[in-house]
């Protein structure tokens, strides 16, 4: 099958007018001009999208689906209140719960594009099973706290059954890998004792790492929100924490919790000096802008990190924290923070920020020997934005049109791994009528 578009961008080589893509197998077997596909393969069957673009699938590096029905419940929250009030209200909840939740955030995904998700899962059936019911690729990562260091036997017990069922269920579109919360919620000798885990059974792990100055706080001085009100919720306040007085990053090295296949998801709050130690590590980061900024965390210095050599990628993190999962809306925002805050138009660019939302996630991720370009040999996910809008008018740099100009609803096409799963705005693995229903019904119970 080709498909072609008045624009294909390959990500790793410049935008190709008329283009095209072939798909054999659920594999990508040619990219180039459609006059030249069309030649080579005159049996294939043909499909013209016309003003479109065809990109790789997005690969949304953070997320937590189970999390949807949250969505705009604490708009107005700065992360230490947003976070009290957030494990108040997921106690309300059980696995059913979750598990419409999680459909709804996957429905979302195959709809703005995503065909990729790195999830922090905490039930970690309701997203195996929503991403399955969707079609999505995905890397759920089973979160893992632990401040009482007397329980560290039985929390590793713990987390390798969850693995080994969540194993159990994926399917092949499915990796799982580890994921210790973040410094404030796992104690250094459970990191370190979870990074040997993962070692063993090369897993890859991601954690929140340096979110915001509540975390810093507690992490260096042992003070603050995280030390007192959010210990004495969770039922932490008779356990000791020692201030480290060093930084979350640091603190992580210092427990042997960092390596190549560690993510830091966040790391807002870093200096010059823990970028050098997560270079030093080869750590890949998942950056959130939406998220970050909406919690008045503060803004992460990715051009820094980008400078530095660092694997970056794009994520929405959950709708608890970001009110809809557009990666346009988030490569947006990475733009304009960084440009802000920087006083610079040339700190980060439109070509750079939708790599990271590509390739970059797909690096983040380990997947990129597979997916986050358009190459042959890559698995075939691939996603269509319509371009015939007057406001996208005229277009002869198809980047910066996309980048600066679309939204998840251009989306209109949607295939992963050979599948189309969302075609002409439709999403055609799932009841979606019904999904929001079953979500509704969950946010009745959280508001309850």
């Amino acid at each position: 099958m080709i498909y072609e578009a008045d624009w294909v961008l390959p990500i790793v080589e410049p935008p190709l007018y008329q283009g095209a893509v072939r798909i054999d197998n659920g594999e990508i077997s040619a990219v180039g001009l459609a006059d030249e596909l069309r030649s080579r393969y005159p049996d294939d069957a043909v499909t013209n999208f016309h003003h479109a673009i065809l990109l790789p699938g997005f690969v949304n590096s953070h997320v937590h689906l189970e999390l949807s029905a949250f969505r705009g419940l604490f708009d107005d929250c700065d992360f230490g209140e947003w976070m009290l009030r957030f494990m108040v209200a997921k106690r309300k909840l059980d696995a059913a719960d979750y598990a419409a939740s999680a459909l709804l955030g996957a429905m979302e995904c195959v709809g703005s594009g995503i065909t990729c998700i790195g999830d922090t899962v905490f039930d970690g059936e309701a997203t195996v099973n929503a991403v399955t019911t969707s079609g999505l690729r995905a890397f759920a990562f089973v979160e893992t706290f632990g401040m009482n260091d007397a329980t560290i036997d039985h929390t590793l017990e713990f987390v390798a059954r969850r693995i080994e069922e969540l194993r159990n269920l994926a399917g092949p579109l499915v990796s799982v890998g580890l994921s210790p919360h973040a410094p404030y919620t796992v104690s250094g000798p459970l990191f370190r004792a979870l990074t040997a885990y993962a070692l063993r059974e090369n897993l890859k792990v991601a954690t929140h790492v340096a979110e915001s100055l509540a975390e810093v706080t507690f992490v260096r001085n042992g003070a603050g929100v995280l030390a007192h009100d959010f210990r004495e919720l969770v039922g932490w306040d008779d356990l000791m924490w020692m201030p480290t007085g060093t930084t979350p990053v640091k603190y992580l090295e210092q427990w042997d919790a960092l390596d190549a296949d560690f993510i830091a998801i966040h790391c807002v709050q870093v200096a010059p000096s823990d970028i050098e130690v997560l270079k030093k590590y080869n750590v890949a980061v998942a950056h959130c802008p939406k998220s970050n900024a909406k919690l008045g965390c503060g803004i992460a210095p990715v051009s820094e990190f980008l400078s530095a050599g660092l694997r970056v990628g794009l994520g929405t993190d959950s709708l608890a924290t970001n009110n809809i999962l557009d990666m346009f809306d988030e490569m947006r925002t990475a733009i304009y923070l960084h440009r802000a805050s920087q006083n610079s138009a040339v700190c980060i660019t439109a070509e750079q920020v939708l790599r990271m939302a590509t390739m970059g996630g797909a690096e983040v991720l380990g997947l990129a020997d597979s997916i986050g370009s358009l190459e042959p040999g890559k698995r075939a996910d691939l996603i269509a934005v319509d371009m015939e809008y007057s406001h996208f008018s005229p277009i002869d740099e198809p980047v910066s049109a996309l980048v600066y100009g679309a939204n998840q609803e251009d989306v209109f096409f949607t295939m992963i791994d050979g599948r189309v799963v969302y075609d002409k705005k439709v999403c055609v693995t799932a009841d979606a009528s019904q999904i929001a229903l079953d979500a509704a019904a969950v946010r009745r119970r959280l508001r309850a």
